[in-house]
């Protein structure tokens, strides 16, 4: 490829320097004839000539000298980067090359244009007994190795500290030919590479390997000058045909640059500045090609050379500057951000490059978006710059017409354009197709929002596009759009099963659950995806659409409820989930039919947690029961009373949850009481015997022997629910006559009764159930308003409502049940005798078929002494339907026994008269007259008594021996003394007790007794004892 085939650009500006003493001249120091090479670096240039001068100059040009080299000429100079070292090789001592090291920053002054910089190291090359010249050399930046390539074809290596005079190895690492022309070091990691170049191969050398070898790289060379090492640290070979980048493994890129090269000059990180050799003379330029050349006219000669010199952009693949010097080019180098020229008149030009963006608009101008592009990457410009440019290119190809170019360059501008702006200018529906690529690139970087997902999903409906439908929602691993609109979206425009497998995918379970069911009507599919969840989405979706699916899949619908309500659900992953905490649900919805059934409120609305999670279920659980609930259930169930409105139609599926939920919970609770263990077995009995058996998962008790307050609380509700439902006017349907679309069949009026005498039974069991706290009073209501007779009966005994027992069964006129229930419970309560005595005188019939019960009951009071004869007779007295030949015989005998007790009465009030005369008598005595004792014995001893003696007033007389020192009582009447002394005193104690007397009279059912007794006994008004 020619100089013609790449695109030139004009991206420097050349401009002419000249001397600052006189604007007219060159510097004086390239205009000496003699100078020979030159090099640049650390903010200086270095030149020297061929009788062993360096010369120093500054940005000014002021330049300063020193001899490096004494009868020699210097043909080598190098600048280090790192450190500010001058390189010079020269030739001395009759031609042998000598390398030396100058510190540029140790310098002394002489007059104003000379200096004496320190030179820290001289190292003579020598390679055989001829000295052959120097060609090129190579320094690491360290100043550890150094390379140095001879005419003869030999690279001398040299190893060690070279900025000390320390002992340093030389060593001929390699032997050929042909010249050396050039040397590079590569630094790597863990390795240093040298590159040799000559004019027929290209090598590497490893100079840290054990066993360093030469690796040949390619099997052409170069020309001297052609070969110079890039800021990436590639060596780069300039050939006529092309030029060509190697590293350490081979040859890399390549160039193809068909044009004559002379030299080449290394500029900033990508630019190659290529000296072309002077071939061009006046006849073969065009006269507009003379005219525009700057020399002048009697200079004849400088017609006879032109050079051309190239900078091409290595990275961006251009050529940046193109031009022709009149005659030769001394040298090129590199400083100030500028590349400088130096010809053989003396003439030095400094090449500008413009800034960037004077190239950007150059290339915008020429609508070359691609090179600017690349341009702006090259100079680090942020993203949002870049964007710009992509931005521009865009607009241009979409003013073309080209359409598809223009997404694509809009495509990346995404982040930083506004996409309404790409949007605006592709909604034509001639172009949704590219609009469709845009978003959905927009939709693969996470910068869409939900009206782009909807735009882009409708761009895919409107082209019935469904397999990159497919691909976008299905393909993609990360959630790149907004879900819940491409979900409605895919809903609106009916695609459904996208829209399921979206929503199954991200877990959006009331999106997946409200398409199925509303939308694809596929309700067995709903009730499956429902058991895949964990028990709280379980519990959620089933609040809000178990109405439906128990409209269209009774069956299964309540399986999974009761599942569900008694902890035995089992789900995926329901082990390694985090279930959140459930919101409150507020169910609006009012069973109508059952008017009085206890609903969840959102209060009360039970949340499910997994146990991994370590949440408290509830707060009033105790540690134990928690430890109890733990080897058990997975979660806590949720209560069943949030479902009962889905059974406002289906009250048969609502007793069968209901059952199940009471069995598999708390029977076992009810199950440690014998007494009702039977009855409460048969709240399942028609169930399971007559109705279509759901089958259920053995469940496991959900508490231990103790309840939570919320679970008792749960308990009582379904309870009070199940007694409703059996108690109901129209009985529940049997699961087995009601098909699934809610049609029924109509029972025979046996089959009805039958049914309802079963539940009656059940509801009879639920009241026996010991092991609930229900309300007896709600309860007891509810069984009136459904005249359940056994329920009412039952619970007026439980409550102890004797009378109300017997009182009902006289409104009923069941006068067996009335004879029943005062044999039953008129012990218990004597107050049921007159009202019985009453009933079976309240009319002739009754009577008639009473009167054996009457006479019995009037002997059972007479035998028990119930109650007095005169409440009797008021009893039977109040109609006229009795007569007193019924009562004849009890009343005689009642007179009789009253007569004999009154007369043992009057026989035991004589005796205590007479007794009571008797102590007076004795006590007159002892006041009024001596006592004489006449006992011969001592009553202690029973021995003849002697003094001294000691005799009591009670007639009993002892040894005063046989007494104790402090006895003054009488040692045989002493205990009885005591005796009537402590009874004293504590009637004198009670006295003021009135608690023990009101608590007396609570207990006896003769309160008056309790009275005289007291009276009797002189508390009243008891005086104290006195010793």
């Amino acid at each position: 490829m020619t100089a013609a085939q790449w695109k030139q650009f004009n991206f420097f500006d050349r401009q002419q320097s000249f001397d600052p003493s006189d604007k007219t001249k060159s510097p004086a120091v390239f205009e000496k004839p003699d100078i020979s090479v030159m090099t640049s670096g650390r903010g200086q240039i270095a030149l020297a000539d061929s009788t062993g001068l360096v010369y120093v100059c500054d940005r000014s040009f002021k330049t300063h000298s020193f001899l490096a080299y004494k009868d020699g000429r210097v043909t080598h100079l190098k600048q280090l980067k790192q450190k500010n070292i001058l390189i010079t090789v020269g030739e001395e001592d009759g031609g042998t090359p000598v390398a030396k090291f100058w510190d540029m920053d140790s310098v002394k002054y002489g007059d104003s244009e000379t200096i004496t910089p320190t030179c820290i190291r001289s190292i003579k090359i020598q390679h055989g007994a001829k000295p052959y010249p120097v060609t090129t050399i190579a320094v690491l930046e360290n100043m550890s190795q150094m390379a140095i390539g001879l005419a003869s074809g030999a690279v001398i290596h040299i190893r060690g500290d070279l900025s000390k005079d320390r002992t340093i190895k030389q060593k001929v690492i390699y032997e050929g030919e042909e010249p050396i022309t050039g040397l590079g070091f590569r630094e790597q990691t863990k390795s240093t590479i040298l590159f040799i170049v000559t004019t027929s191969s290209i090598m590497s050398y490893n100079t840290t390997a054990s066993k360093p070898t030469v690796t040949t790289l390619d099997e052409q060379g170069c020309g001297l000058g052609c070969a110079v090492m890039s800021d990436s640290q590639e060596m780069v070979v300039g050939r006529d045909e092309a030029i060509y980048f190697y590293d350490s493994t081979g040859r890399g890129q390549c160039f193809a640059y068909d044009t004559p090269k002379s030299s080449m000059t290394w500029f900033k990180s990508n630019c190659l500045v290529i000296v072309s050799p002077p071939v061009t003379t006046s006849t073969q330029l065009s006269s507009a090609s003379r005219s525009s050349l700057p020399f002048s006219p009697k200079r004849n000669s400088a017609l006879s050379e032109l050079t051309k010199v190239t900078i091409f952009d290595t990275t961006n693949k251009f050529i940046a500057f193109l031009g022709t010097f009149v005659g030769g080019i001394r040298g090129v180098f590199c400083e100030w951000n500028s590349v400088w020229i130096v010809g053989t008149d003396g003439k030095i030009y400094h090449l500008d490059e413009k800034d960037t963006p004077t190239k950007l608009e150059i290339l915008f101008k020429l609508n070359l978006y691609v090179l600017a592009i690349n341009l702006a990457h090259s100079q680090k410009y942020d993203d949002a710059s870049i964007a710009e440019i992509f931005k521009k290119y865009a607009d241009h190809l979409y003013s073309k017409g080209d359409y598809d170019g223009a997404i694509d360059q809009y495509i990346r501008t995404i982040g930083e354009l506004e996409p309404s702006y790409v949007i605006r200018k592709f909604l034509d529906a001639q172009r949704i197709y590219n609009l469709t690529n845009y978003l959905q690139e927009l939709h693969s970087q996470g910068l869409a929002n939900a009206d782009h997902t909807t735009l882009l999903l409708n761009c895919y409906t409107k082209l019935k596009d469904v397999s990159r439908l497919d691909h976008f929602l299905k393909t993609d691993a990360d959630l790149n759009f907004d879900l819940e609109t491409a979900i409605s979206v895919c809903r609106q425009a009916g695609y459904y099963e996208h829209a399921v497998y979206l929503a199954e995918k991200f877990q959006e379970h009331d999106l997946y659950l409200d398409i199925v069911i509303e939308d694809m009507r596929e309700y067995d599919k709903a009730l499956a995806y429902i058991r895949k969840l964990s028990p709280y989405e379980a519990d959620k979706s089933l609040q809000k659409y178990s109405k439906t699916l128990l409209t269209h899949l009774p069956d299964q619908t309540t399986e999974i409820l009761v599942e569900l309500c008694t902890g035995t659900l089992s789900a995926r992953n329901t082990d390694d989930q985090q279930s959140p905490t459930p919101s409150a649900k507020n169910n609006t919805s009012a069973l109508q039919t059952l008017s009085i059934l206890p609903f969840a409120t959102a209060n009360e609305s039970a949340s499910i947690r997994s146990d991994s999670s370590g949440t408290n279920r509830d707060t009033s659980i105790d540690a134990n029961e928690k430890q109890q609930h733990k080897g058990s259930l997975k979660y806590s169930p949720p209560s069943a009373r949030i479902f009962m409105p889905a059974f406002v139609e289906r009250p048969n599926y609502l007793v069968v949850l209901l059952e199940s939920v009471y069995e598999k919970r708390w029977a076992h609770l009810a199950s440690g009481n014998d007494k009702n263990n039977n009855d409460t077995a048969s709240i399942r009995s028609y169930s399971t015997r007559e109705d279509k058996t759901i089958h259920q998962p053995n469940g496991t008790s959900t508490t231990g022997p103790t309840l939570s307050h919320q679970e008792k609380e749960e308990r009582k509700a379904i309870w009070n629910t199940l007694l409703e439902l059996y108690l109901m006017d129209e009985q529940p349907f049997p699961l087995s006559s009601e098909s699934s679309t809610g049609s029924r069949e109509e029972l025979s009026d046996e089959e009805r009764q039958k049914r309802r005498k079963n539940f009656r039974v059940k509801a009879l069991a639920l009241l026996k159930d010991q092991a609930v706290d229900y309300d007896t009073n709600q309860a007891l209501v509810l069984c009136q308003l459904k005249q359940f007779d056994e329920g009412i009966v039952y619970l007026y005994e439980k409550t102890g409502m004797y009378s109300d027992i017997v009182q009902f069964w006289i409104d009923k006129e069941e006068t067996d049940r009335v004879i029943e229930a005062v044999r039953k419970y008129g012990p218990k309560d004597s107050s049921l005798y007159p009202m019985v005595l009453t009933y079976f005188s309240s009319n002739a019939e009754v009577l008639s078929k009473s009167t054996p019960e009457l006479l019995s009951v009037l002997n059972h009071i007479d035998s028990q002494d119930l109650l007095p004869p005169i409440q009797v007779v008021q009893a039977l007295a109040r109609s006229d339907v009795a007569s007193i030949s019924l009562i004849k015989r009890y009343i005689g005998k009642k007179i009789e026994h009253e007569r004999e007790e009154l007369s043992q009465n009057e026989e035991l009030i004589a005796s205590y008269r007479e007794e009571t005369e008797k102590r007076r008598q004795e006590i007159d005595e002892l006041q009024t007259s001596a006592r004489i004792f006449q006992v011969q014995k001592c009553t202690g001893c029973d021995g003849m008594l002697d003094l001294p003696a000691v005799h009591f007033l009670c007639r009993h007389s002892y040894h005063q021996r046989c007494l104790g020192d402090n006895d003054r009582e009488c040692p045989q009447c002493a205990i009885q003394h005591r005796m009537i002394s402590e009874i004293r005193r504590t009637q004198e104690a009670n006295a003021d007790r009135h608690d023990i007397f009101f608590d007396q009279l609570d207990n006896e059912e003769d309160g008056f007794s309790v009275i005289a007794d007291y009276f009797s006994k002189n508390t009243m008004t008891f005086a104290k004892l006195i010793d």
